[in-house]
This record gives C-alpha cells, structure tokens and sequence, in this order.
C-alpha cells in the first residue's frame, strides 16, 4: 500500500477535482479500481489535499443509483455528496460552461470532459483524477489516471 499514500502525497495542500468515474468506484465497490478510489478518498478525508467535484459527476454518479430502483441506494448515495468535509460539490458557472465549448470547439473533447476540465480549472484545482483514458490536460489541469495512484 506504500506506492498509494505516496502518489497521493504529491497532491499534498493542493485541491483536486475528482471524475464521476473515480466516485463510483468507490461507491459501488467496482472490482480492481474501488480500493484506488478508496484511497484517493481516505487521502482526502485525512485532509492530505481537498476533494473537488461538480454538479454534473454527481449526476452521473447518480444513474446507477436511479437505475437500482432502490430509494435506500439512492438516499446513502445523495447523503454521501453531503458530507462537505469530504468533497466539494460545485455548481457550474456559466463561465465554466463556456470555457467547456470552448474545449469541446478548439481539443474535440467529449462535452463532458470539457466541463469537468473546465470546473477544475475555475475551482483552483491543479488535477484531476480519472480512469478516462480520452480526458487531456487542458486550462493548467494535469489529468492523473487513477491506475497511476497505485502504479
């Protein structure tokens, strides 16, 4: 578990936005990846750097949820994007909505990227974490693969 805490030490005192990927790992337990996830949490929870995601991660992260059926699934997941002294949760501006269609218009990127991309860079965030294997840095944001918090 050493390479972990030391990966994660990089982002020491920085904040870093978080992909809707990553948080399903960890909330749905996905084999392989849900113990990386866990430790980018942990990092997170034990104030090593401060978790940032935006209004659309939780959206995808709620389609499992919604698609379950299961109001109980649903309200732990909500509860858990509550729970401020773990992970930021930001509404997109405008501005950030138009600095996403400016990277979807200039680097072809999936819209979503762009935002998230875009979300990071207006909240501060130097990184962000992800298993997207299409998401490129862009706005000053390193994009960090998850595989490479255990690598």
């Amino acid at each position: 578990m050493e390479p972990v805490t030391t990966r994660l030490d990089e982002f020491r005192g920085r904040r870093v936005y978080l992909d809707a990927n990553v948080l399903i790992y960890f909330l749905d337990g996905t084999p392989k990846r849900a113990l990386e996830a866990a430790a980018v949490l942990q990092a997170a929870a034990d104030g090593v750097f401060g978790a940032v995601t935006g209004n659309a991660a939780v959206a995808e992260v709620m389609v499992g949820p919604y698609r379950s059926g299961d109001p109980l699934v649903i309200r732990a997941v909500r509860e858990f994007f509550r729970q401020s002294r773990l992970l930021e949760v930001l509404s997109h501006s405008s501005a950030m909505f138009d600095d996403a269609a400016m990277l979807r218009a200039t680097q072809e990127m999936p819209f979503i990227d762009a935002l998230h991309i875009a979300t990071a860079a207006s909240a501060g965030c130097d990184a962000i974490i992800t298993n997207d294997k299409r998401m490129r840095p862009a706005l000053g944001v390193e994009v960090v693969p998850l595989r490479s918090i255990s690598a």
